[in-house]
């Protein structure tokens, strides 16, 4: 786990959280609305960190390759696009060098440790 990539992503999900707070509650600190925003940040983070972890964005490759194949008229790009077989092999090769299963693993952690003190100020209340 990549200790600066947990800090962007924990800082990303505070300027969110604050910008929530300023939306929705006009800063009104009151527990029961901190911990509705806990909620539903841990929410938007834990589900997406779910589904890069499970793998289960193999799924959308057929979206993908349909999408690029109507919409796609670079003819560098042939190569890949002939099959989506071809297609299927170069965005496994591509998606090892990115390594998302990295960033899902600190996407994951940081929703369920927010889900996790929502429901404990929840229980304060």
């Amino acid at each position: 786990m990549n200790l600066k990539r947990l800090m962007f992503t924990i800082a990303l999900s505070v300027t969110i959280m604050l910008l929530l707070m300023y939306l929705i509650y006009d800063f009104d600190t009151s527990l029961m609305n901190i911990s509705n925003v806990f909620f539903f940040m841990g929410i938007a983070y834990f589900f997406p960190g779910l589904i890069i972890v499970s793998g289960v964005t193999d799924i959308f490759y057929s979206i993908r390759y349909l999408t690029k194949r109507m919409f796609c008229k670079d003819k560098d790009n042939e190569n890949y696009l002939r099959t989506f077989n071809d297609y299927k092999k170069y965005n496994d090769i591509k998606s090892v060098k990115h390594n998302m299963k990295g960033k899902g693993v600190n996407i994951l952690l940081v929703g369920g440790v927010y889900i996790i003190i929502s429901l404990i100020i929840s229980i304060i209340i």
